[in-house]
């Protein structure tokens, strides 16, 4: 399936090469959706390392952050993941049902492999290549049908 992409790359020889290459990757939902997810994940970190230096974290306030890193997630994935341009509040009532489920399963599968004995980075690994395949089966079949 990808094996075009591959072709393509290897015939890359100069500058606009690269753009086209860049934009016939991009062009395919999977990818975009890795690399709306690896963006989404950084600005997560960075805008993570900023709130917790300067307030002081209680509940309310990590449930805040939660909040606002969760809405700006639905937002990058509705318009540059799965192009969806219109307004819809339907996506938006079935992206609280996904996000949702998303972390309770994530929490029972975490908590369930260091409670079997596994490491809590072991755990968070297995926890995140499980979460991407649903969160794009999720967001492809349910939230941004």
């Amino acid at each position: 399936m990808y094996k075009k992409y591959i072709k393509q790359f290897t015939k890359i020889r100069d500058f606009n090469d690269l753009i086209k290459f860049i934009f016939a990757i991009l062009a395919d939902k999977k990818i975009r959706f890795l690399v709306v997810g690896a963006y989404n994940t950084l600005v997560c970190y960075i805008f993570g390392l900023f709130y917790f230096k300067f307030f002081e974290i209680n509940l309310t306030k990590i449930t805040i952050f939660n909040i606002i890193i969760t809405i700006h997630s639905f937002l990058t994935h509705k318009f540059l993941s799965f192009q969806r341009k219109k307004y819809c509040h339907k996506e938006i009532f079935r992206a609280i049902i996904s996000y949702g489920s998303m972390y309770v399963v994530s929490a029972v599968l975490i908590l369930s492999l260091i409670n079997i004995g596994f490491s809590q980075l072991f755990a968070y690994h297995v926890n995140l290549i499980i979460s991407l395949i649903l969160f794009y089966l999720l967001h492809s079949y349910f939230t941004f049908k």
